[in-house]
């Protein structure tokens, strides 16, 4: 592919932000799994000093003039054109602030993020407050700052993660979403209780260990090109073109956890492991928003990991690393087991049917946090009052509620609906291979790669686009809630 000459001219400046942000992920990386609790301060610092240096480039004459002569190049490939609106985004963002403001901002986030980590595990949401009410203040000026005529300051937040995206759209999705779901989750409770679903048993992390191996290895995640670890809350992350990594966490009392937090982390590097090298030599890696990326790691988890062709595979694996009685287990029974739908506190550990609900009370929330209509005093109750209306689930303490996840620790505002975004994008991909291979009988066969390469050739090769682009590049139709709702009416009612 030829390249444009506004292009040519960036590219120093690109070899130089991609060096940054993998030495970024790797402090991260090492700050979520392997950082002493006495060190993460000082490794918080490491990592705020090259987030810093990266957004330097956004500051730089030279590197501005020339985003700015490429955003306007006809001369430039598509590839080129997308990755130059995308550096122009950034560039509007950092010239609403100085570094120092910028620095400030890092910094609060970082705090708040160091004290929920303390916080959390002791329950102590009054202690996390002060922290959390400074970083949601700075946030709201910075979604303030960039806001355009019409937009509130969610709509900022949204359209950081997804371009375009504002909260009369996600409206628009999420209110028919939860008014399918809370019914038809009342629904399917009633009808699991014919179902005699066994006890679990617990099992310690060597053999769950084992288990993530097998699951990753299952839908062909390339462990030369990656690794896995253990962190407080699971993620996954595009190191470099060679390097995807992946993080678990282990319930000892729950070895479902596991296995499908490895396949959806899994979901995600597989994505990330099978970008083209079309995609890296035009910078455009990494430039899939949150909903595309969240498509294919609840695509993984769920559409295939709770799949009853997938269960013979997971059964047998489960059987091999955990115990032989699992192995015994009728296969009907087994299905049920690894789908029980069981709405309760945790969102990472939500059965398939209730997981959206978990997301739109996160959504609702934010939105009104960002927007000032509410103050972060005020969540715990909301938050536990939508548990109880939404999921029937009370809630009993801070940790388990509002404080379990860290997006809001961290100023992730706008990113949570991606994941139920994803579900529906997932829904509509899976109707688009079933026209155009044996869906199930890949899976069956034990021939995901199948899936995997269908994947590498129709969608992650467009990851680059903005969402509604790439999902009509992908299926040739835009965004529905329809194909998710039927989904999971046909599974489940």
């Amino acid at each position: 592919m030829e390249h444009s000459e506004a292009y040519m001219k960036i590219l120093p400046y690109l070899e130089k932000m991609r060096r940054l942000r993998h030495t970024a992920s790797i402090i991260y990386y090492d700050l979520a799994c392997v950082a002493g609790k006495d060190s993460i301060k000082d490794e918080s610092e490491l990592l705020n000093h090259w987030l810093a240096e990266a957004a330097k480039i956004s500051q730089d004459k030279d590197f501005i003039a020339i985003v700015k002569e490429g955003k306007e190049d006809k001369n430039a490939n598509p590839m080129e054109k997308r990755l130059f609106e995308n550096l122009y985004k950034e560039i509007e963002f950092m010239e609403k602030f100085t570094l120092d403001e910028y620095l400030e901002y890092r910094n609060t986030i970082s705090d708040c993020n160091e004290q929920w980590r303390i916080c959390r595990p002791k329950n102590d949401f009054k202690g996390w407050l002060p922290y959390w009410k400074k970083q949601v203040e700075s946030s709201r000026k910075v979604a303030r700052k960039m806001m355009k005529e019409g937009q509130t300051p969610y709509d900022t937040c949204l359209d950081s993660y997804e371009p375009g995206n504002n909260e009369a759209f996600i409206d628009s999705i999420f209110n028919p979403l939860k008014e399918t779901l809370i019914p038809l989750l009342k629904k399917a409770k009633e009808k699991q209780k014919s179902y005699a679903i066994p006890a679990l048993k617990s099992y310690d992390k060597i053999k769950q260990k084992d288990m993530s191996l097998r699951m990753l290895k299952a839908i062909h995640y390339d462990m030369d090109k990656g690794a896995l670890m253990e962190s407080a809350h699971p993620f996954s992350d595009a190191f470099a073109k060679n390097d995807a990594r992946v993080t678990t966490k282990f319930l000892l009392e729950d070895w479902r956890s596991n296995v499908f937090t490895c396949l959806h982390e899994g979901g995600h590097a597989l994505e990330f492991q099978n970008w083209t090298d079309e995609m890296f030599e035009n910078h455009v890696e990494n430039m899939a928003t949150s909903a595309i990326c969240e498509t294919h790691s609840r695509f993984f988890e769920n559409i295939i990991g709770r799949s009853k062709a997938f269960m013979p595979i997971l059964q047998k694996d489960a059987s091999d690393a955990l115990d032989s009685e699992l192995g015994k287990i009728d296969p009907e029974t087994f299905y049920h087991l690894m789908n029980e739908i069981q709405p309760w506190l945790i969102r990472c550990e939500a059965d398939e049917l209730s997981y959206c609900l978990h997301i739109i009370i996160r959504y609702e929330i934010e939105k009104d946090l960002i927007n000032g209509k509410i103050e972060c005093e005020d969540v715990p109750a909301i938050w536990k009052q939508k548990y109880h209306d939404y999921l029937g689930v009370e809630v009993t303490n801070d940790k388990d509620g509002c404080m379990q996840d860290t997006h809001w620790s961290e100023a992730l505002w706008g990113y949570f609906p991606s994941y139920a975004l994803g579900n529906l994008y997932g829904a509509m991909i899976k109707e688009k291979i079933e026209q155009e291979m044996d869906f199930e009988g890949a899976i069956k066969e034990n021939r995901i790669d199948k899936i995997v390469k269908w994947m590498r050739e129709k969608d992650y090769c467009y990851d680059y686009l903005k969402p509604n682009d790439w999902i009509m590049k992908v299926v040739g139709k835009p965004l529905s809630a329809e194909p998710y709702i039927k989904y999971l009416k046909d599974k489940f009612e």
